[in-house]
């Protein structure tokens, strides 16, 4: 019998506390859909910590950070509650009711002691930068609800478990906190249920947009207006030439279109030269508050084609099979012709040869492309 906990399809609020951070930064903002290679990690650990059994991770790392959480808790907790008597719970769900909305989320371990005391732990198995309990949207919203589902809680210390930064942090909420908190959760769910449906009619108001380095998460970043607008800021450091009067969320106007083609061209070469630097950054060892370098691989390519087709014969490989899977450069091949034509011929011996191949069915001719200059 399989008793490994199945979290990935366990169901989400639409604003869920886990996404009240960026939320609460920009009221358009839905995180994308989909999953991630480091959020199944994630998930594979979480499911491990519920039942206490680490036999389904899949290696080394994901084991290192499973034992690092279980050793922080266990110390965390022995040193807030000692002897006391505990009623454990795991994998928590928590309705939290707001002024005229409401959310809900799963916490990951609900210990109470004490008759009046709780702590509530979370698990963050990345990298990123997590805020204080006490400044952490998803702190507020899990000990809202927790006080609404016990009503004799007086007090929760609410800790983070962050082995991959080396961090445990922690911060106490008293029931007396529980209006305000209360307050500034319904604010900014209340704002984000006005504003984010109008991305189903064009885009919400600039005002209600608030860019930040969580776009790259938002699944609406690519037609952004409020990115736009951070563009055009950039740009107008080098030069206000290109600054353009016009609507630049559709623009149809032909100046302000070319006045954002020169803005793109701008930002792009400035981009391209921040990326470089970032990651000689983080090569050179620097840690950033959330990027993590990562490697893409190194390409390789074949150097000696005739060497290649004889190593390919000593295991088995026809050069009818390295054919089928061969690209050649075309712009190479017919360099070739050109070079075997004689003096005069050479530009017609191109234009004969791609003929032939087109009627020999060995070239597909793509749609044309442009650029403008």
């Amino acid at each position: 019998m399989n008793n490994q906990p199945d979290h990935a399809n366990r169901g989400h609020a639409e604003f869920s506390p886990s996404s009240l951070k960026y939320v609460a930064t920009c009221a358009g903002y839905k995180g994308r859909e989909g999953t991630s290679a480091a959020a199944e990690k994630g998930t594979r650990i979480h499911e491990a910590l519920e039942i206490r059994d680490p036999s389904a991770l899949h290696d080394e790392d994901e084991n290192d950070i499973y034992e690092q959480i279980v050793k922080d808790e266990d110390i965390f907790l022995n040193k807030i509650i000692g002897d006391q008597h505990r009623e454990e719970h795991n994998e928590i769900v928590v309705d939290v009711a707001l002024e005229g909305t409401n959310t809900f989320g799963t916490c990951d371990r609900l210990t109470l002691y004490g008759g009046d005391k709780a702590v509530m732990g979370d698990y963050k198995t990345g990298i990123s930068t997590i805020d204080a309990p006490t400044e952490n949207w998803q702190a507020k919203a899990y000990s809202v609800g927790a006080f609404q589902k016990y009503e004799a809680l007086n007090e929760i210390t609410f800790v983070f478990y962050i082995p991959v930064r080396g961090e445990v942090l922690h911060g106490t909420f008293k029931r007396d906190d529980v209006p305000n908190l209360i307050k500034e959760l319904s604010q900014v769910i209340t704002k984000a249920e006005r504003v984010r449906p109008e991305w189903d009619k064009s885009a919400p108001d600039l005002d209600d947009l608030e860019p930040s380095g969580n776009c790259r998460f938002c699944t609406f970043e690519e037609r952004c207006p409020a990115l736009g607008a951070i563009v055009i800021e950039i740009a107008s450091r080098f030069t206000d030439k290109y600054v353009p009067k016009g609507d630049i969320e559709d623009p149809e106007d032909p100046e302000t279109v070319e006045q954002l083609w020169a803005i793109a061209k701008i930002v792009t070469n400035w981009a391209t030269k921040i990326k470089a630097k970032a990651i000689d950054m983080a090569k050179s060892g620097t840690e950033f508050p959330s990027l993590k370098l990562k490697s893409m691989g190194s390409p390789r390519k074949c150097v000696d084609n005739i060497k290649l087709i004889e190593v390919a014969e000593e295991f088995g490989i026809s050069n009818e099979e390295i054919l089928e899977v061969a690209s050649f450069p075309l712009k190479k091949v017919t360099d070739l012709a050109s070079k075997h034509a004689e003096k005069g011929e050479k530009q017609q011996a191109v234009r004969d040869f791609a003929d032939a191949l087109s009627e020999a069915s060995v070239i597909k001719t793509n749609e044309e492309r442009f650029t403008l200059n």
